[in-house]
């Protein structure tokens, strides 16, 4: 009944865009398709009276009063976010671009809570009114994004097209830029110095500063300029302060272009962006987009980005074929690595190199350079910390980290038994000190609401009670120092060590050790911890038999 209502040029268009895209995801591809075609038809009021018209007399009156509702309320494209959790299943939600809010009734978005990276987290579907609230069409996609990169994405896409019929009109016609969203599913956002990398950017008629070199490297080509802060001069620190955005301005990309009489001014960070305007005159500039790394890295692979007239034109030598078929080979080559290296998997560098047609020279050139790369983001141990290192434990492969930040009921790391006699002795043991809490949250959740207490981020605080029962249960037969379970942690998750000095998380996971485990009776100390061995985390702990009867790591 519906297959004609959608156009078999943009259909075709679409599979031939998915295929190249995600080839071996089937389910997805089918799963984008579906919700288009849905839309070109429960989203199109003018279909829908077509349809009701041409196929009167065959459509039983209770589906011909559906339809009807439906050519008046027509389904439409929403991005939202969680507003609050009415009971099971259904939510209040807000329009995440007007802050329009509805009643929503689904059983996906329920299930979508109970991992960590699609809980409260930005939502896009197709929606249709059913008379008492909204309830989707196919496909719920989640992400991290925030509002300007869905406004950005769209005007991408057609700004005309956004202007006239917003979020709903361009998806319905381009639901290709469902995939962009969706690729950033499961990358986490990018962080330094403790901040998330946002592009933040804004276009200014008139710019009158002295950029001086060696400070600032200056680069023109084909009327084009670009300038790069390398290094704060002493006036600039004087000025303005010493800080981390000054004495790493590398990191957070402080960069300004200029094109014949007009500037951009960009950079990777609010205050970063802030500074960068007060230093070059222009103080009260405000972005026009705080846009994700990752999903502009994403989109300008296939769209030209706003900014590709400030670039230096011809900046970039053009890529014969021959080469750019050995690009794309190298490129498989290393996603081959990292995914190995991911998942813990050896690697054979001259066998996989050979099957590519990629110099092994040149595969081991890259890796050595990737290996460079992240060490500049990973904990550099100093000397006098070395002696805490803790070996004997099962260092989670890169694959399997993120599962860390969930709770402890959804983990897929932990096994937990909670049998009625092992809670009672639970109690007997605390003598019945948190009999409401662990009667209303279970034994585990009371456990978590003591952990998270102490952190400002529920993924830290849950990483951190997470990597904590890791370490603790792999090493159940000896005593471990808390010093050295926080260094493991520190060097495991770049997101502690941009968050806190050493010292500071230290003091943090030890407040957590003494909260959920020793005051708990959960692990056992040769003596109670107290002044600078405690903040200091220069005791050592061990589970007990009660902590490793309820739960244990899955291998």
């Amino acid at each position: 009944m519906f297959d004609d209502y959608a156009s078999k040029l943009d259909v075709d268009a679409l599979i031939s865009f998915l295929m190249e895209k995600e080839p071996d995801n089937e389910a997805y591809r089918y799963g984008i398709l579906d919700q288009y075609i849905i839309s070109q038809t429960m989203g199109n009021a003018d279909q829908l009276r077509r349809l009701l018209q041409n196929n009167d007399t065959v459509l039983p009156p209770q589906t011909r009063q559906v339809l009807s509702h439906w050519a008046l309320k027509p389904g439409f494209f929403l991005a939202f976010r969680i507003v609050e959790r009415k009971k099971p299943e259904l939510f209040e939600i807000a329009d995440l671009l007007t802050d329009t809010h509805y009643l929503f009734c689904s059983p996906s978005l329920e299930m979508l809570q109970e991992r960590r990276e699609s809980r409260n987290v930005t939502y896009v579907t197709l929606m249709l009114d059913n008379g008492l609230c909204l309830q989707c069409a196919g496909l719920i996609h989640y992400n991290s994004l925030q509002a300007d990169d869905i406004v950005f994405t769209c005007r991408m896409f057609d700004a005309d097209l956004y202007a006239k019929d917003g979020l709903d009109g361009v998806l319905k016609k381009y639901p290709q830029a469902l995939y962009y969203w969706d690729y950033l599913s499961f990358i986490p956002s990018i962080t330094t110095q403790g901040k998330e990398m946002l592009i933040h950017m804004a276009y200014v008629d008139e710019l009158s500063y002295d950029f001086q070199s060696p400070f600032w490297s200056i680069q023109s080509k084909d009327g084009a300029t670009q300038y790069i802060l390398e290094e704060a001069d002493e006036d600039m620190v004087e000025k303005y302060g010493p800080s981390d955005l000054l004495e790493h301005p590398e990191l957070l990309n402080f960069r300004i272009f200029q094109l014949k009489q007009h500037w951009l001014i960009f950079a990777f960070a609010a205050d970063a962006f802030s500074l960068l305007c007060r230093i070059v005159g222009h103080p009260d500039t405000e972005p026009l987009y705080r846009l994700s790394v990752p999903l502009v890295m994403n989109l300008e692979q296939d769209y030209p980005m706003p900014w590709d007239p400030f670039k230096l034109a011809g900046d970039e030598k053009e890529v014969e074929p021959a080469d750019k078929k050995e690009i794309d080979a190298l490129n498989k080559v290393m996603a081959k690595y990292i995914e190995a290296l991911n998942s813990g998997k050896q690697f054979e560098i001259e066998k996989e190199a050979h099957k590519a047609g990629v110099d092994v020279e040149l595969v081991e050139e890259f890796i050595a350079q990737l290996h460079k790369t992240m060490a500049k983001y990973s904990y550099n141990v100093p000397e006098e910390e070395k002696q805490y290192e803790l070996d004997g434990w099962p260092v989670p492969p890169g694959s399997q980290r993120k599962g860390f930040g969930d709770d402890l009921y959804d983990s897929s790391h932990f096994l937990l038994q909670e049998p009625r006699e092992l809670i009672e002795r639970f109690h007997g043991y605390t003598q019945d000190r948190y009999l409401q809490e662990v009667e209303e949250e279970g034994l585990f959740g009371f456990l978590e609401d003591r952990a998270l207490e102490e952190f400002e981020d529920e993924t830290l605080g849950y990483m951190s009670l997470n990597m904590l029962l890791w370490i603790l249960l792999h090493l159940s037969d000896r005593p471990v120092l808390v010093r050295s379970i926080a260094l493991e942690i520190f060097k495991l998750f770049p997101l502690f060590f941009r968050t806190y000095e050493f010292d500071e998380y230290v003091e943090l996971l030890s407040r957590v050790v003494f909260k959920c485990f020793i005051q708990t009776s959960l692990c056992s100390v040769a003596e109670r911890p107290r002044g600078e061995k405690r903040t200091r985390g220069l005791y050592t702990i061990q589970a007990s038999p009660m902590l490793k009867a309820l739960i244990s790591p899955i291998h």
